[in-house]
Protein backbone atom coordinates (compact mmCIF):
# COMPACT_ATOMS: atom_id res chain seq x y z
CA UNK A 1 0.00 0.00 0.00
CA UNK A 2 1.29 3.48 -0.87
CA UNK A 3 1.20 6.18 1.75
CA UNK A 4 -0.61 9.41 0.85
CA UNK A 5 1.43 12.60 0.73
CA UNK A 6 -0.01 16.08 1.11
CA UNK A 7 1.64 18.64 -1.14
CA UNK A 8 1.81 21.50 1.39
CA UNK A 9 3.19 24.63 -0.23
CA UNK A 10 3.54 28.21 0.94
CA UNK A 11 3.34 28.87 4.64
CA UNK A 12 4.79 26.12 6.78
CA UNK A 13 1.97 25.85 9.26
CA UNK A 14 2.59 22.73 11.29
CA UNK A 15 -0.13 23.73 13.70
CA UNK A 16 -2.58 24.23 10.85
CA UNK A 17 -1.96 20.80 9.37
CA UNK A 18 -1.67 18.80 12.57
CA UNK A 19 -4.19 20.50 14.79
CA UNK A 20 -6.50 22.95 13.03
CA UNK A 21 -7.33 20.90 9.93
CA UNK A 22 -9.73 17.98 10.54
CA UNK A 23 -8.42 14.56 9.60
CA UNK A 24 -10.63 14.16 6.46
CA UNK A 25 -8.69 17.09 4.92
CA UNK A 26 -5.22 15.75 5.68
CA UNK A 27 -3.06 13.36 3.66
CA UNK A 28 -4.61 9.98 4.36
CA UNK A 29 -2.56 7.31 6.08
CA UNK A 30 -2.61 4.15 3.97
CA UNK A 31 -3.86 5.89 0.84
CA UNK A 32 -3.38 3.94 -2.40
CA UNK A 33 -2.34 7.04 -4.35
CA UNK A 34 -0.19 10.09 -3.97
CA UNK A 35 -0.97 13.64 -5.05
CA UNK A 36 1.41 16.54 -5.65
CA UNK A 37 0.13 20.12 -5.76
CA UNK A 38 2.07 23.29 -6.59
CA UNK A 39 0.93 26.86 -7.38
CA UNK A 40 1.16 27.62 -11.07
CA UNK A 41 3.26 30.78 -10.56
CA UNK A 42 6.00 31.86 -8.21
CA UNK A 43 5.17 34.04 -5.21
CA UNK A 44 6.57 37.50 -4.64
CA UNK A 45 9.74 37.34 -2.54
CA UNK A 46 9.92 40.46 -0.34
CA UNK A 47 13.21 41.29 1.34
CA UNK A 48 11.47 40.92 4.70
CA UNK A 49 11.27 37.17 4.16
CA UNK A 50 7.53 36.44 4.14
CA UNK A 51 6.64 33.30 2.26
CA UNK A 52 3.86 32.46 -0.20
CA UNK A 53 2.70 36.02 -0.94
CA UNK A 54 0.93 36.79 -4.22
CA UNK A 55 -0.38 39.85 -5.94
CA UNK A 56 -4.04 39.82 -6.86
CA UNK A 57 -5.64 37.74 -8.17
CA UNK A 58 -3.28 35.07 -6.72
CA UNK A 59 -1.24 32.19 -8.20
CA UNK A 60 -3.63 31.90 -11.15
CA UNK A 61 -3.55 28.10 -11.29
CA UNK A 62 -2.54 24.88 -9.55
CA UNK A 63 -0.27 22.26 -11.07
CA UNK A 64 -1.56 18.86 -9.97
CA UNK A 65 -0.17 15.37 -10.57
CA UNK A 66 -0.85 11.88 -9.20
CA UNK A 67 1.08 8.62 -9.30
CA UNK A 68 -1.86 6.66 -10.72
CA UNK A 69 -5.08 7.48 -12.59
CA UNK A 70 -7.26 9.59 -10.34
CA UNK A 71 -10.15 11.99 -10.11
CA UNK A 72 -8.99 15.35 -8.71
CA UNK A 73 -11.20 18.10 -7.26
CA UNK A 74 -9.88 21.26 -5.59
CA UNK A 75 -11.86 23.27 -3.04
CA UNK A 76 -10.69 26.88 -2.66
CA UNK A 77 -11.46 28.43 0.74
CA UNK A 78 -10.70 32.18 1.01
CA UNK A 79 -10.17 33.92 4.34
CA UNK A 80 -13.69 35.36 4.29
CA UNK A 81 -15.26 32.01 3.42
CA UNK A 82 -17.45 31.27 0.44
CA UNK A 83 -15.61 28.19 -0.85
CA UNK A 84 -15.34 27.55 -4.58
CA UNK A 85 -15.35 23.94 -5.84
CA UNK A 86 -13.32 23.62 -9.03
CA UNK A 87 -14.37 21.21 -11.81
CA UNK A 88 -13.14 17.64 -11.36
CA UNK A 89 -10.28 16.62 -13.65
CA UNK A 90 -8.91 13.17 -14.43
CA UNK A 91 -5.17 12.59 -14.23
CA UNK A 92 -2.83 10.00 -15.65
CA UNK A 93 0.26 8.83 -13.77
CA UNK A 94 3.00 11.51 -13.82
CA UNK A 95 0.94 13.90 -15.94
CA UNK A 96 0.83 17.49 -14.65
CA UNK A 97 -2.53 19.18 -15.08
CA UNK A 98 -2.95 22.93 -14.67
CA UNK A 99 -6.19 23.88 -12.95
CA UNK A 100 -7.27 27.57 -13.02
CA UNK A 101 -7.72 29.20 -9.63
CA UNK A 102 -10.23 31.95 -8.85
CA UNK A 103 -8.94 35.27 -7.55
CA UNK A 104 -8.98 35.74 -3.77
CA UNK A 105 -7.84 38.23 -1.14
CA UNK A 106 -5.89 37.47 2.01
CA UNK A 107 -5.19 34.05 3.48
CA UNK A 108 -6.35 31.26 1.18
CA UNK A 109 -6.44 27.49 1.61
CA UNK A 110 -6.89 25.03 -1.24
CA UNK A 111 -7.75 21.41 -0.47
CA UNK A 112 -7.05 19.19 -3.48
CA UNK A 113 -8.82 15.85 -3.16
CA UNK A 114 -7.50 12.99 -5.30
CA UNK A 115 -9.48 9.75 -5.38
CA UNK A 116 -9.62 6.46 -7.29
CA UNK A 117 -13.33 6.99 -7.97
CA UNK A 118 -15.32 10.22 -8.38
CA UNK A 119 -16.13 12.05 -5.12
CA UNK A 120 -19.05 14.50 -5.35
CA UNK A 121 -17.90 17.62 -3.51
CA UNK A 122 -20.30 20.21 -4.94
CA UNK A 123 -21.93 20.52 -1.52
CA UNK A 124 -18.80 22.36 -0.33
CA UNK A 125 -19.67 25.31 -2.57
CA UNK A 126 -20.08 28.40 -0.44
CA UNK A 127 -18.64 26.74 2.69
CA UNK A 128 -17.58 29.29 5.29
CA UNK A 129 -15.03 27.25 7.22
CA UNK A 130 -12.57 24.37 7.11
CA UNK A 131 -14.97 22.32 9.21
CA UNK A 132 -17.74 22.78 6.63
CA UNK A 133 -15.45 21.56 3.84
CA UNK A 134 -14.28 18.66 5.99
CA UNK A 135 -17.82 17.41 6.56
CA UNK A 136 -18.48 17.34 2.81
CA UNK A 137 -15.27 15.41 2.09
CA UNK A 138 -15.95 12.99 4.93
CA UNK A 139 -19.46 12.28 3.65
CA UNK A 140 -18.25 11.73 0.08
CA UNK A 141 -15.47 9.39 1.25
CA UNK A 142 -17.93 7.02 2.95
CA UNK A 143 -18.88 5.55 -0.42
CA UNK A 144 -15.25 4.69 -1.19
CA UNK A 145 -13.17 1.74 -0.01
CA UNK A 146 -10.44 2.41 2.55
CA UNK A 147 -7.39 4.12 1.12
CA UNK A 148 -9.17 5.34 -2.01
CA UNK A 149 -8.50 9.05 -1.52
CA UNK A 150 -5.98 11.54 -0.17
CA UNK A 151 -5.67 15.32 0.09
CA UNK A 152 -2.99 17.85 -0.83
CA UNK A 153 -3.09 21.26 0.87
CA UNK A 154 -1.91 24.56 -0.56
CA UNK A 155 -1.74 27.70 1.56
CA UNK A 156 -0.96 31.24 0.38
CA UNK A 157 -1.85 34.90 0.91
CA UNK A 158 -2.97 37.42 -1.68
CA UNK A 159 -1.93 40.93 -0.61
CA UNK A 160 -1.26 44.39 -1.98
CA UNK A 161 2.34 45.56 -2.20
CA UNK A 162 3.87 48.97 -1.73
CA UNK A 163 7.43 50.27 -1.77
CA UNK A 164 9.72 52.20 0.55
CA UNK A 165 12.27 54.95 -0.11
CA UNK A 166 14.81 55.57 2.65
CA UNK A 167 17.27 58.47 2.76
CA UNK A 168 19.45 60.07 5.42
CA UNK A 169 21.96 62.87 5.93
CA UNK A 170 24.65 60.36 4.87
CA UNK A 171 24.82 58.48 1.58
CA UNK A 172 26.21 55.29 3.09
CA UNK A 173 24.02 54.56 6.12
CA UNK A 174 22.99 50.93 6.45
CA UNK A 175 19.25 50.21 6.15
CA UNK A 176 17.41 47.20 7.55
CA UNK A 177 13.71 46.47 7.14
CA UNK A 178 12.25 44.08 9.72
CA UNK A 179 15.83 43.12 10.54
CA UNK A 180 16.82 42.29 6.95
CA UNK A 181 19.60 44.30 5.32
CA UNK A 182 18.30 46.04 2.18
CA UNK A 183 21.19 48.35 1.22
CA UNK A 184 22.61 51.77 2.06
CA UNK A 185 21.01 55.18 1.80
CA UNK A 186 19.53 56.32 -0.43
CA UNK A 187 17.74 53.06 -1.16
CA UNK A 188 14.42 52.03 -2.71
CA UNK A 189 12.82 48.84 -1.40
CA UNK A 190 10.12 47.38 -3.68
CA UNK A 191 7.51 44.69 -3.08
CA UNK A 192 6.74 45.13 0.60
CA UNK A 193 3.39 43.72 1.72
CA UNK A 194 1.11 46.41 3.09
CA UNK A 195 1.15 46.86 6.83
CA UNK A 196 3.70 48.10 9.33
CA UNK A 197 7.42 47.46 9.01
CA UNK A 198 10.37 48.40 11.20
CA UNK A 199 12.99 50.54 9.44
CA UNK A 200 16.44 50.78 11.04
CA UNK A 201 19.12 53.19 9.78
CA UNK A 202 22.62 52.94 11.23
CA UNK A 203 26.18 54.16 10.68
CA UNK A 204 29.34 53.58 12.66
CA UNK A 205 29.82 56.35 15.22
CA UNK A 206 26.21 57.52 15.00
CA UNK A 207 23.07 56.73 16.95
CA UNK A 208 20.87 54.16 15.24
CA UNK A 209 17.40 55.39 14.31
CA UNK A 210 14.47 52.97 14.23
CA UNK A 211 11.01 53.89 12.95
CA UNK A 212 7.72 52.08 12.38
CA UNK A 213 6.47 52.79 8.87
CA UNK A 214 3.07 51.96 7.41
CA UNK A 215 3.32 50.42 3.94
CA UNK A 216 0.30 51.20 1.77
CA UNK A 217 -0.54 49.07 -1.25
CA UNK A 218 0.37 50.58 -4.63
CA UNK A 219 2.05 53.56 -2.92
CA UNK A 220 5.54 54.72 -1.97
CA UNK A 221 6.29 55.37 1.71
CA UNK A 222 9.23 57.71 2.28
CA UNK A 223 11.54 57.92 5.29
CA UNK A 224 14.19 60.62 5.74
CA UNK A 225 16.41 60.06 8.76
CA UNK A 226 18.86 62.44 10.42
CA UNK A 227 21.68 60.51 12.06
CA UNK A 228 23.40 62.19 14.98
CA UNK A 229 26.84 61.33 16.37
CA UNK A 230 27.16 59.07 19.37
CA UNK A 231 28.56 61.37 22.04
CA UNK A 232 29.33 61.59 25.70
CA UNK A 233 29.69 64.80 27.74
CA UNK A 234 32.93 66.14 29.13
CA UNK A 235 31.89 68.44 32.00
CA UNK A 236 34.60 70.76 33.33
CA UNK A 237 34.19 72.87 36.49
CA UNK A 238 36.90 75.33 37.62
CA UNK A 239 37.60 77.75 40.48
CA UNK A 240 39.50 79.90 37.97
CA UNK A 241 38.77 81.33 34.56
CA UNK A 242 40.55 78.89 32.26
CA UNK A 243 40.88 77.99 28.59
CA UNK A 244 40.22 74.39 27.55
CA UNK A 245 42.01 72.44 24.85
CA UNK A 246 40.91 69.00 23.70
CA UNK A 247 43.51 67.12 21.66
CA UNK A 248 45.37 70.48 21.42
CA UNK A 249 42.37 72.15 19.81
CA UNK A 250 40.66 75.10 21.51
CA UNK A 251 37.38 73.92 23.02
CA UNK A 252 36.18 77.00 24.89
CA UNK A 253 36.54 78.83 28.18
CA UNK A 254 35.29 77.65 31.54
CA UNK A 255 33.86 80.32 33.86
CA UNK A 256 34.19 80.01 37.65
CA UNK A 257 30.96 78.75 39.15
CA UNK A 258 29.48 78.08 35.69
CA UNK A 259 31.55 75.36 34.09
CA UNK A 260 31.50 74.08 30.52
CA UNK A 261 29.93 70.95 29.00
CA UNK A 262 31.47 69.58 25.81
CA UNK A 263 29.82 66.89 23.64
CA UNK A 264 32.59 64.57 22.43
CA UNK A 265 32.91 61.27 20.62
CA UNK A 266 33.49 58.32 22.98
CA UNK A 267 37.09 57.45 23.75
CA UNK A 268 40.11 58.71 25.67
CA UNK A 269 40.92 62.38 25.02
CA UNK A 270 43.79 64.61 26.10
CA UNK A 271 42.49 67.62 28.06
CA UNK A 272 44.54 70.74 28.80
CA UNK A 273 43.18 73.30 31.28
CA UNK A 274 45.12 76.59 31.10
CA UNK A 275 44.25 79.17 33.82
CA UNK A 276 44.18 82.77 32.70
CA UNK A 277 45.95 83.59 35.95
CA UNK A 278 49.51 82.67 35.03
CA UNK A 279 50.48 82.18 38.64
CA UNK A 280 48.91 78.76 38.35
CA UNK A 281 50.18 75.93 36.21
CA UNK A 282 48.27 74.43 33.34
CA UNK A 283 46.76 71.00 33.99
CA UNK A 284 47.13 68.11 31.56
CA UNK A 285 45.15 64.91 31.94
CA UNK A 286 43.58 62.06 30.02
CA UNK A 287 39.82 61.67 30.30
CA UNK A 288 37.70 58.75 29.10
CA UNK A 289 34.47 59.92 27.48
CA UNK A 290 31.66 57.34 27.56
CA UNK A 291 28.69 57.38 25.20
CA UNK A 292 25.55 58.94 26.70
CA UNK A 293 27.30 59.60 30.00
CA UNK A 294 28.85 62.61 31.73
CA UNK A 295 32.59 62.54 32.47
CA UNK A 296 33.21 65.26 35.10
CA UNK A 297 36.50 67.09 35.65
CA UNK A 298 36.88 69.28 38.75
CA UNK A 299 39.61 71.93 38.81
CA UNK A 300 40.09 73.73 42.10
CA UNK A 301 42.59 75.55 44.29
CA UNK A 302 43.76 73.52 47.26
CA UNK A 303 46.62 74.57 49.53
CA UNK A 304 47.57 77.35 47.13
CA UNK A 305 47.88 74.97 44.16
CA UNK A 306 45.56 74.62 41.18
CA UNK A 307 44.77 70.98 40.35
CA UNK A 308 42.31 69.13 38.13
CA UNK A 309 41.01 65.68 38.97
CA UNK A 310 38.43 63.12 37.98
CA UNK A 311 35.95 62.45 40.80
Amino acid sequence: MKRGVSGVTGLVLAGLLSGCVPSPLRAQSGAQLRVSVQPGSRPVQPVTGEDALYRAPGPGSLNVSTDRPAFVTSVVLPAQGGAVVLPTVQTRPGEVISTPLPGTQGFTQVFTVASLAPMPLEAATGARSVSDVSRVVEAAARALPAGAYTVGTTVYRVVRFGSLDVSSNFRDALVRVNGSRVGTTPVAVPDLPEGQVSVEVSRSGYKTVTQRVNIVGDSVSRVDVTLRPITGTLSVRSDLLADLFVERQGAGTVQPGVGLDLPLRPGVVALNVVPRDRRFAAQNLLVRVTADQVSPVICEIQGGAYTCKLP
